[in-house]
């Protein structure tokens, strides 16, 4: 069984308890959790610039409860523009997997991504399932 696509159905069904990941990706530090959904899924991401850290927090709509989750899936920081690019998307963990529930879940999640350099520029850009797309530019 996928460890994560457990977890994920299990914190759906017991009210979305916080699912933290913390992990390094091209250079960027990042800590992100599935949370209690605080936006509507059509609000953009929520994103703050704190120093060297970005600060976002969104709602992804994916499906299947038992099958899919909310990932991190991009990460990468470009120095010589000091500019930060961060991408949260609706996955599926079917594999080669039967019985996947025929839902659509709404899950919040809380991103943080600290860079070791300047940070003048974030994007944080959603992807839904049905291919909405939603993003949010801070600028310093």
């Amino acid at each position: 069984m996928n460890r994560r696509a457990y977890l994920a159905g299990f914190a759906a069904a017991a009210g979305l308890e916080t699912l933290a990941s913390v992990r390094r990706i091209r250079g960027v530090d990042t800590r992100f959790e599935l949370v209690r959904p605080e936006l509507a899924v059509a609000d953009p991401p929520a994103v703050s610039l704190e120093g060297q850290t970005a600060l976002a927090r969104g709602t992804v709509q994916y499906g299947s409860s038992a099958c899919g989750s909310v990932d991190l899936a991009h990460a990468a920081y470009e120095r010589s523009q000091e500019r930060l690019d961060l991408l949260v998307v609706a996955s599926d963990d079917t594999g080669f997997r039967f019985g996947c529930t025929d839902d659509l879940i709404e899950t919040g999640y809380r991103l943080e991504a600290t860079v070791r350099g300047r940070l003048r520029r974030v994007t944080v850009t959603e992807h839904h399932l049905f291919g909405e797309t939603y993003s949010t530019t801070v600028s310093e």
